[in-house]
């Protein structure tokens, strides 16, 4: 059992924000001590709601997606994330190699993850200053769901409370030292069992992901991965349909597409043409081109580059 952890007394009005998103690519942004970036990975209109309560040396965090994202996420310095998987959905986190669903995680700042979200995935997020977290609260152990869930389901309600007519007086004041005592319970338990992938998939799917940074993106494709890595498109569909969930044609496709979205969306009409963004990342056809991207997308390229 850890030590008794007491936050400094935190202001009575912290401030709160709640936004729905129709974009990824502003949600990315929403999440406060986070750099992100978000790729839509499944077909759909996205829409995304993050809600934050920050107190300065707590923020909590509620944040829901309906659709399949790449997320590249990294916590800031100083700042250590306690992360809880709620919802229908589930993520695979590639440099811890675990499958999470319904467990909470420790994310120190300063360490870059790789996740795969599936559709109708929330997270309930507890960031804390690093100065007021415990030792014991940094080993990076993974909690099971049955003790992990109703303490995110709590903190939830907690977030979904704040601001509100319905909000207990005083409990604005005392929440982040109800917060810490109640997390600090959860490390007394011992270590999940989680699942973890085929340590040799997750070699390949992480040379994919270098190669990704590495080729141009309109080289992105099976074939041209084949030769860079030497490996053959079969053993590269394996190990990226085993770890992630997603076919590789798929989720290349899904890449390229969510980079030309990010382009229009924080373009400029005048500035940016769709034709030679699509042409940047391998779309050579540009009917076909289109009727991806409003598949994936929901909207013609025009309207994103106009919102």
């Amino acid at each position: 059992m850890v030590p008794d952890q007491v936050l400094c007394r935190a202001p009575s009005d912290p401030q709160i924000s709640e936004h729905k998103f129709s974009s990824f690519v502003d949600q990315e942004k929403a999440l406060p001590k986070f750099d992100q970036i978000y790729r839509q990975l499944t077909p759909g209109c996205f829409e995304g709601f993050v809600k934050s309560v920050d107190y300065g040396t707590l923020t909590l965090t509620h944040e829901a997606m309906n659709q399949g994202l790449e997320q590249q996420v990294s916590v800031n310095d100083g700042t250590v994330a306690i992360g809880f998987v709620m919802g229908a959905g589930h993520m695979y986190d590639l440099f811890k190699n675990e499958v999470f669903n319904g467990q909470v995680a420790v994310l120190p700042g300063g360490h870059e993850h790789v996740s795969y979200v599936a559709e109708k995935t929330e997270f309930v997020i507890a960031s804390i200053a690093r100065e007021e977290v415990p030792d014991d609260m940094l080993t990076g152990r993974t909690l099971p769901s049955e003790v992990a869930k109703p303490v995110g389901a709590w903190i939830r309600g907690l977030i979904g409370m704040a601001g509100s007519a319905s909000e207990a007086k005083g409990l604005t004041t005392m929440l982040p030292e109800l917060v810490m005592d109640r997390l600090s319970l959860l490390f007394g338990y011992p270590e999940a069992r989680v699942l973890r992938n085929n340590h040799h998939d997750v070699v390949v799917l992480k040379r994919i992901l270098e190669a990704c940074e590495e080729l141009p993106a309109e080289e992105l494709t099976v074939s041209r991965l084949s030769k860079h890595l030497n490996m053959s498109r079969t053993d590269l569909r394996t190990a990226c349909q085993t770890t992630t969930g997603f076919r590789l044609d798929e989720m290349l496709t899904s890449r390229r597409l969510s980079d030309v979205y990010r382009i229009l969306r924080e373009g400029e009409v005048g500035q940016v043409n769709v034709t030679q963004a699509a042409l940047d990342h391998g779309f050579t056809h540009f009917g076909r081109f289109s009727a991806a991207y409003r598949q994936m997308f929901g909207e013609r390229p025009s309207k994103t580059l106009r919102a």
